[in-house]
């Protein structure tokens, strides 16, 4: 209860907690802050290890970091493990919360990553690695890559390890959309505040309302600064509105921040492509991370809002539309791990990749991207190939230290044991060509369940080596969001009173309190949960007897 919900250990010897113990038990006995605090210390050792012996059941893991300075000024690193476990449910456990000294170049971050990894003896079965847009993430990168491929991991594959945070890019892109609306935004923000100081201004807005016809009732809202997705709220439920703040002027001579008719109609326009992103930013930014394959089609959507911007003939349009797209083409590196992804969805496959690649890109580098992917799909499969028979080779090796095996290898001449291998490779691979011929899953199919589509699939031996590149492919995070819950707790531990705990100690408690939580709900199947709209908008309510009247 001290470590999940944060609670001081100084709890324990509150005189009022001490009464109801001893109301429910007559024979409990005091405790004290040390007392507890060791105990917590040891929760935390024993659901290490538990995590432990997860993890080296693990495949493949993919990871999330990320900063965070506490109120101590202490520089702290987040790291997020990711992975498919033995019962294929998707799991998200933070492995470290630990002290970064400074300066926090790319060198210094890579070695904390590392030694976490040692620790955890994970460092062979590292997938991907996802970290926002900052200079000292790219050299953190390269170094990271340098340590991994010194080991000669053959499972280890370069070309996929970097991810870029799409809930980062996503907002880079906005920020300069929005920049040519920020009077708009600044004289709606202001009225928002105006507002809200005074129910008698809220009557007078809905009389306006009234008498130019505009109907009422939705309500306004006043959004968060830090969120650019309220701010867009905050546009969409004022634009119905744009009437009556331009007749407001009229009964209020205080009023000063009315918009102007130009700035409403560059909303008009950009309001399309916002709409894409906003939804694009839930889904990045959402409080449970669902498998990666549903990432890629809000990214294609981005891309289509703005390629229909680029044919808009407005020459602003247009012009806004080119560098937004150069700006997300830019950070969106030549990574198709996402197209891998959704390709492995069986509600997809290649046929959706095709539709998306004739959306988004031209017709003569459609067919490039096209075969580009389709050869980096077969290279894949015979990567996943070969792993599957070097583990197949190392349990015949095994098996033939006993005599009858042994009898058997002396009979059989080594080129059948070479034909077998030449053979199992062309069953690897026309289970991709049969795979991708079947027909695609109804996407209306509100039941279908990706994870158990493949836990069913490895089973029945139909698609074995697809399941393992599903596996490690659909445990991928898109964006480094999974950090943001542990800052938020760690700031709950570090608070003013608690300040003067050690590194060693919070990081204790805020792992702990991750495992603890997750382990709760292992047999849940992950889901898309997007914010609650109120979490990041306040309401600004028009008066419901004056609302019900009209």
């Amino acid at each position: 209860m001290i470590i999940v919900h944060e609670y001081s250990f100084r709890m324990v010897e509150h005189k009022w907690f001490n009464v109801l113990m001893r109301w429910m038990n007559s024979n409990y006995e005091w405790i004290g802050r040390k007392t507890i605090k060791n105990e917590c210390m040891q929760i935390f050792e024993s659901e290490k290890d538990q995590l432990k012996k997860s993890l080296r059941e693990a495949d493949s893991i993919s990871l999330t970091t990320d900063l965070w300075t506490s109120n101590q000024n202490i520089q702290y690193m987040c790291l997020v493990a990711h992975y498919t476990d033995v019962n294929w449910i998707l799991q998200c456990r933070v492995l470290n919360f630990v002290e970064l000294d400074p300066p926090h170049t790319g060198l210094v971050i890579a070695n904390a990553v590392f030694d976490c990894l040692l620790e955890w003896k994970i460092e062979d079965k590292i997938m991907s690695i996802t970290l926002d847009n900052a200079s000292n993430n790219d050299g953190a990168i390269t170094n990271l890559k340098a340590k991994l491929l010194a080991r000669k991991n053959t499972k280890f594959d370069p070309s996929y390890f970097h991810v870029r945070c799409a809930a980062h890019i996503v907002n880079l892109v906005v920020n300069d959309g929005l920049q040519p609306i920020e009077t708009l935004i600044s004289n709606l923000r202001n009225t928002m505040k105006y507002f809200k100081k005074s129910p008698t201004r809220i009557y007078k807005f809905v009389e306006v309302c009234n008498n130019y016809s505009v109907k009422d009732g939705k309500g306004l809202s006043l959004d968060v600064k830090t969120r650019w997705s309220s701010t867009y709220k905050m546009l969409e439920s004022c634009i119905d509105y744009k009437e009556a703040f331009g007749n407001y002027v009229e009964v209020d001579q205080k009023y000063q921040w009315k918009p102007t008719p130009s700035e409403w109609k560059l909303f008009g326009k950009l309001k399309p492509i916002l709409g894409q992103m906003a939804g694009a930013t839930i889904v990045f930014s959402g409080t449970a991370y669902p498998d990666a394959n549903v990432f890629y089609p809000y990214i294609v959507n981005v891309k289509i809002v703005l390629r229909e911007a680029q044919k808009a003939g407005d020459p602003y349009l247009m012009s806004m539309a080119d560098a937004m797209l150069d700006k997300f083409d830019k950070y969106w590196e030549k990574n198709n791990l996402m197209v891998i992804a959704t390709i492995l969805d069986p509600r997809f496959k290649m046929r959706y990749i095709t539709w998306c690649f004739g959306e988004i890109y031209p017709p003569y580098r459609c067919m490039k991207e096209l075969d580009d992917i389709n050869a980096e799909l077969e290279d894949l499969y015979m990567k996943y190939s070969k792993l599957v028979d070097n583990g197949k080779g190392s349990a015949q090796s095994s098996c033939s230290s006993r005599d009858t095996c042994t009898s058997l290898a002396s009979v059989v001449p080594t080129r059948f044991q070479s034909f077998l291998q030449s053979n199992s490779t062309e069953v690897s691979k026309s289970q991709l060509l049969i795979y991708l011929e079947e027909a695609n899953v109804s996407i209306d199919d509100k039941t279908f369940d990706l994870l158990n589509y493949w836990k069913v699939n490895s089973n029945a031996h139909r698609f074995p080596l697809l399941a393992a590149m599903a596996k490690s492919f659909l445990a991928v995070p898109a964006s480094s969001v999974s950090s943001e819950p542990t800052f938020s707790t760690g700031g709950r531990i570090l608070d003013d009173y608690r300040s003067s705990l050690k590194p060693a100690t919070v990081q204790a408690l805020v792992c702990a309190s991750s495992w603890i939580r997750a382990s709760q709900n292992d047999n849940n199947t992950p889901i898309l949960v997007e914010q609650d709209e109120d979490d990041d908008v306040e309401s600004v309510d028009f008066p419901n007897s004056i609302v019900g009247s009209n």
